[in-house]
């Protein structure tokens, strides 16, 4: 049966499902507060090693109060299910942001990471280290406002078998090359996530994808993610820069803490907005402010290149799984509720921190993993950001049977691993050189997602610059189809470029005039020849300009000279029959000056057409019918002279 009142919170619906619990939208039924309320699933409740994880995270979110952070109201246990509220954010994640087709502005990504940053500060400053910052994990809320949620897998590092190598925590999209070894992580490794959460806000797509686990974490250990400018051209230089150095795989070479990367991005905002700069955050807050305002936590939704973490629970926020009609819960309310709330007791490591009792007092909680029935354990604001001393931890002590299936399971999961390793260079090169052997753009375009696979891989491989010449075709090709479609009327031309207005004028001389397209192609290349820059959109341009262009000469060469020998052919015959039909003659030459006047290749015949054609103006020939005709009028003349 599902289940309706955990302590004094009345559950609406199911927000969330995930592999270690359920998470549920409530309401306070003495405060009306609403709440998203984490439960730990029946099963695991009762495993101890469960159960001190679900304590850890409680014992790390009591560290933690910032107004970019999520706020804790308060933990308990009911009928077996460990539980803790925590606010209701009204917003979404980064990540539903980009699944939504949202495209963030590079200053938007600034002023997001800035927040985050002040969150990460007051972690870092606490001993809490997040291990999953992940789009999934930052909520923006209507004000533009940046939650830090779901410290399920934060740990605090230096203590806590929790926290020792060997144990890989985080999501892998964006995990720090120190976390993908098991090898132990600092503050530093939540600023590679960072770093690899503002290259996917920037690009629209994580650092590395990948087909499987092995291969994601291999490809943060070693390769290098490609350029942001390939994807977005608007990212000022500076913010790829420390994008960059966010993402260096060893931590020493990392920016040094968040506090210096804020200041570092308020002072490039501040540079390129000169007397316009609009503070990044929220409003004269300082990094260190206290604030009753927090965030719940959130699950990451299912994508192709996803890969789900197997540490923490489901979502405080609305995730893949449908939620639960309100109708009938609502229903179900009704009914209970007169009746008292169900018995709540509270968890044995909490033992140390006071609550406030009906009537005001302040009561203790008594030794022993239960508190006296219908009691909920509120976390007042006054009582975070309390650092308590640290019980060593207890030694466990392992049978010879977990040990032989822990080595059992060792040795599944390296033949896993070494069956799903990536292809070596050679290996993968040789199959794009098999693919491509046609040397055609389309036998590129077959072989585009091994030749990205390459580059991602093995970036440095002398071959790489080969490969990376396909790409370039292929993104020539596509061009020139979408260019080619505008032409035809086939596609939008809004937001077009004037010099790809120029291009498509040019070429929409190509079918029925090539000369005159090969001459516009040529007054384009001379006028963008001063560009520096040829990446990007002109560049392209100017390539696929410079390629037409030598088609069209080639065109224009095989039917230029057979046309020149008629031309030749029509001014030698004027050239013969001009003492005999001077008038004929001049019609001819006068032709070829008319018809191919224009055409560069003519140039000489049509100047040869008009020095005949001068010559025979200022010096008209005397032809045998002139004289005739002459002949006759002298005799008539003379005739008449001898009539009487």
């Amino acid at each position: 049966m599902e289940r309706t009142t955990l302590g004094p919170y009345r559950l609406m619906r199911v927000l969330g499902r995930g592999g270690m619990g359920t998470v549920y939208e409530g309401v306070n039924t003495q405060t009306g507060e609403p709440a998203a309320i984490k439960v730990l699933s029946a099963g695991l409740s009762v495993d101890r090693e469960f159960r001190r994880r679900f304590e850890g995270e409680i014992e790390t979110l009591k560290r933690l109060r910032h107004p970019n952070i999520v706020r804790l109201f308060g933990f308990g246990e009911q009928e077996g299910a460990l539980y803790y509220a925590m606010e209701l954010v009204d917003g979404l994640s980064l990540e539903e942001e980009m699944a939504r087709g949202r495209r963030f502005h590079w200053r938007e990504v600034a002023r997001i990471a800035i927040q985050t940053c002040r969150a990460l500060r007051h972690a870092h400053d606490r001993g809490v280290v997040h291990r999953d910052i992940k789009p999934a994990n930052l909520l923006l809320k209507a004000d533009e406002q940046v939650k830090l949620s779901d410290f399920g897998i934060a740990r605090l590092f230096g203590t806590g078998g929790l926290t020792a190598a060997g144990n890989v925590l985080g999501t892998v999209e964006y995990m720090a090359p120190e976390q993908a070894d098991a090898k132990p992580v600092t503050p530093k490794t939540d600023l590679y996530s960072l770093g690899a959460v503002m290259y996917a806000l920037l690009a629209g797509r994580p650092p590395f994808r990948a087909s499987s686990v092995p291969e994601m974490l291999e490809k943060h250990r070693s390769a290098h993610p490609e350029p942001i400018a390939r994807y977005n051209t608007d990212v000022p230089a500076e913010l790829e820069r420390v994008i960059q150095e966010l993402m260096e795989k060893s931590p020493e070479k990392r920016i040094a803490n968040a506090s210096v990367l804020a200041r570092r991005l308020e002072a490039m905002l501040h540079a390129l907005s000169p007397g316009r700069l609009q503070p990044p955050a929220v409003a004269d807050q300082k990094s260190t402010a206290e604030s009753p305002v927090h965030s719940s936590g959130a699950e990451e939704p299912g994508s192709p290149d996803h890969v789900p973490s197997q540490t923490g629970l489901a979502s405080t926020r609305p995730m893949t799984t449908a939620p639960q009609p309100a109708e009938a819960v609502e229903q179900e309310h009704a009914a209970a509720s007169d009746e008292p709330l169900a018995e709540t007791k509270q968890t044995a490591a909490f033992d140390i921190y006071a609550i406030q009792g009906e009537q005001g007092a302040d009561v203790r909680a008594p030794p022993g993993p239960t508190r006296p029935s219908g009691l909920f354990v509120p976390v007042p604001e006054e009582a975070l950001d309390r650092v308590e001393t640290e019980k060593p931890p207890r030694r466990i002590w392992l049978s010879l049977q977990t040990w032989i299936l822990a080595v059992g399971l060792l040795g599944v999961g390296l033949v896993a691993w070494y069956l799903l390793q990536p292809p070596s260079a050679d290996q993968l090169y040789k199959q794009i050189t098999e693919m491509t052997a046609r040397g055609t753009v389309s036998a590129y375009r077959e072989a585009e997602d091994d030749i990205n696979r390459f580059l991602e891989l093995y970036s440095t491989d002398p071959r790489a610059e080969t490969l990376r010449d396909y790409l370039v075709e292929i993104d020539l090709d596509r061009r020139e189809n979408r260019l080619r479609l505008q032409a035809k009327g086939l596609a939008t031309t809004a937001n077009i470029l004037p010099i790809e207005s120029e291009y498509l004028e040019a070429i929409g001389y190509a079918y029925f005039d090539p000369e005159t397209a090969a001459g516009k192609l040529r007054a384009l290349l001379e006028f963008y020849g001063d560009r520096q820059d040829l990446s990007g959109p002109t560049g392209q341009i100017l390539e696929l300009a410079r390629r037409r262009l030598e088609r069209l000469e080639r065109r224009i060469d095989f039917y230029v000279d057979p046309r020149r020998a008629r031309i030749r052919e029509r001014l030698a015959e004027a050239d013969r029959i001009e003492r005999d039909d001077p008038e004929a003659a001049r019609r001819i030459r006068q032709a070829v000056v008319v018809l191919y006047g224009t055409k560069p290749w003519a140039a000489e015949e049509v100047t040869r057409a008009q020095e005949a054609l001068r010559r025979q103006s200022d010096h008209p020939p005397t032809t045998k019918q002139e004289t005739k005709q002459e002949a006759n009028v002298h005799n008539h003349e003379a005739n008449a002279r001898e009539t009487p």
